[in-house]
């Protein structure tokens, strides 16, 4: 790694993909999806190729290669140029009129699905029986599937052009206004991601008044935040009831490709399991030496870990975990690191936390926003593992490339924990126990504040659809509930705590959040079967490999694992329980 410590790219090169944003190519990109949309709607829209296998055939081989020209790139710089800075505005208008024509464009390719959907179901079962079919048997059963909820054409068309400015505008804005706050900590102006990342750093009386500050923060641009998500909420509502669909959340079910009881299943039994939490979080009230402590202790760690993790530690560390797995991790790497594929740290401006990008055949990006702290070596564990699925994924055919999020939490949980139990064994004893105890802070998290936010959100789409309009003050309490239930007695919330909603950026992605449970505890399986066998690697490659070839759960028996069982998750829960109770041991017995 020495030869790269000198090199480390820590912003985006987004040349990868424009020169400039004026480069004639973006141009030239634009017109070609246009022309190929509005050519394959001409050769198809009036067509029979429904009417038989060949013909089915030709036309869906014919659709997979218009999925590779019209990858939405032109928006996609620009989008990505937006996150590095919300305050140019004209770029966030470039992504604009590059979004609207790719919307134009992609509205004359939804006769497509749509007749597809219309297949009579005699005739769907023939095909999906059909050899000839095969490669694209998955595709045609989820379009099946969905064709119950689908809409006319022209009522299609117009919700993509009103979701643009509907949706996809409010949390934008409500995104700009978050990158523009800044909080004033030592004399010195934060951004608020920055803010939030630095609380659990801080001594007792330190992290409190900055914890204090960022809610207020929060509270002063609750207005906007109040309008957006009423807005959203309410929008979210008038096309489920249009389409049909039964919960709040079923449409995000379908779209990742979980079944409701699979879903329920999952949400149960960590809710019910709540008791867990609330065990831990006693726990660390006692190492904190408080009776009770506040939300801005939650994540305190027990003490630091004497190990420097700037940027170029954290690269060489991950490096070697990565390089004990399979080489070509760490070729893909390296690839990331010398192109200028991850951006590193945060900024006025930049959007806050982090995330992974990654397009058809076109180059993956890594957002972090490093603080050369322990959770900053996580994160980019748990984004190039993102990174590591999409990449592998791109093995798949342009239909099956696109992963599901349920499985994409899978993916990056499991690498976080392969990077935590490499460091483990670098550190000593002492070290090993304050790392054991900050990996239980990120599974609790992970699991049981995320199911806490997936109810929070089940109840929060509840009233707004049954009152209309829901203040702020009343979604900060309603969060402050499911807080409640899931920290228990140990942690006393103050009123202010509960407008976090407003930053929490995955409820604006409605029902994301159950994916991080489902993808901690079913990690929690794969890590189990490599610990007994190494070789299991090739099973994991086996699943990063998959995209969206078939469903999580058939993906994942085909690796040995059975989420269809009902007591996978208990199992899962089952074993973070005996990790509380091996740390309670450790330092001393329970509270």
């Amino acid at each position: 790694m020495e030869n790269l410590k000198t090199d480390l790219r820590t912003e985006w090169n987004l040349g990868l993909l424009y020169q400039s944003d004026n480069d004639p190519a973006i141009e030239q990109d634009l017109v070609a999806i246009e022309r190929a949309a509005a050519l394959f709607e001409r050769q198809y829209k009036k067509s029979d190729f429904t009417k038989s296998a060949p013909k089915l055939l030709k036309a869906l081989r014919g659709y997979e290669k218009l999925i590779e020209i019209t990858n939405g790139k032109p928006f996609w710089y620009f989008s990505l140029k937006r996150d590095l800075n919300s305050s140019d505005t004209k770029v966030a208008a470039a992504a604009t009129r590059a979004q609207a024509r790719l919307i134009k464009s992609g509205n004359k390719l939804t006769f497509f699905v749509l007749t597809l959907g219309k297949i009579p179901k005699p005739n769907q079962r023939r095909y999906l029986s059909d050899a000839l079919l095969a490669p694209f048997r998955y595709f045609l059963t989820r379009t099946f599937v969905e064709a119950r909820y689908h809409l006319s054409e022209a009522e299609e068309q117009l919700e993509n052009l009103l979701a643009e400015t509907s949706y996809t505008r409010w949390i934008d804005g409500g995104q700009k206004l978050l990158n523009e706050q800044k909080v004033k900590h030592y004399g010195k102006d934060l951004p608020l991601s920055e803010a939030v990342s630095k609380v659990s750093e801080l001594a007792k009386l330190e992290r409190r008044e900055l914890h204090g500050k960022i809610s207020q923060a929060l509270k002063s641009i609750s207005h906007f935040a109040e309008a957006e998500m009423n807005a959203i909420v309410n929008y979210k509502k008038v096309m489920d009831e249009k389409r049909g669909y039964k919960n709040s959340f079923s449409a995000t079910v379908l779209n990742y490709e979980n079944e409701e009881a699979e879903v329920l299943a999952l949400t149960a039994a960590v809710t019910k399991n709540f008791k867990l939490s609330h065990r831990f979080y006693k726990l660390q009230a006692r190492l904190l030496g408080e009776r009770q402590i506040t939300l801005a202790d939650r994540s305190v760690k027990i003490g630091r870990i004497n190990k420097k993790f700037d940027w170029p530690t954290s690269v060489a560390i991950f490096r070697d975990v990565l390089n004990q797995l399979d080489h070509r991790y760490v070729t893909l790497f390296d690839q990331f690191l010398a192109n200028g594929q991850i951006d590193v740290y945060p900024k006025l401006g930049k959007i806050g936390g982090a995330y992974c990008s990654g397009n058809a055949l076109l180059p993956t990006f890594i957002l972090l926003n490093h603080t050369n702290d322990l959770r900053s070596f996580e994160t980019l564990a748990h984004e190039f593992g993102h990174a590591l699925h999409t990449e592998f994924s791109k093995k798949q055919p342009p239909l099956y490339r696109e992963y599901s999020m349920a499985a994409a939490e899978v993916a990056s949980t499991f690498f976080e924990q392969m990077a935590l139990e490499e460091l483990a064994r670098r550190l000593s004893d002492n070290d090993k126990i304050i790392l054991e105890h900050n990996r239980l802070l990120g599974d609790v998290s992970s699991i049981f504040r995320q199911v806490a936010c997936f109810n929070f959100e089940v109840a929060m789409h509840e009233m707004i659809r049954r009152e209309g309009q829901v203040s702020a003050a009343a979604l900060a309490r309603l969060m402050n509930e499911h807080f409640q239930s899931y920290l228990g007695e140990a942690v006393a919330l103050a009123p202010d705590d509960g407008y976090f909603f407003i930053y929490w950026s995955h409820i604006r992605h409605f029902f994301y959040v159950y994916s991080y449970a489902y993808g901690q505890l079913t990690s929690r399986g794969l890590m189990e079967k490599w610990r007994a066998d190494h070789g299991y690697i090739e099973k994991i490659n086996q699943f990063l490999s998959a995209g969206g070839s078939m469903s999580p759960k058939n993906i994942f028996k085909s690796i040995g694992l059975n989420l269809a069982d009902p007591t996978f998750f208990e199992l899962g829960l089952k074993s973070l329980e005996k990790d509380i109770e091996k740390l309670e041991q450790t330092i001393g017995g329970r509270t």
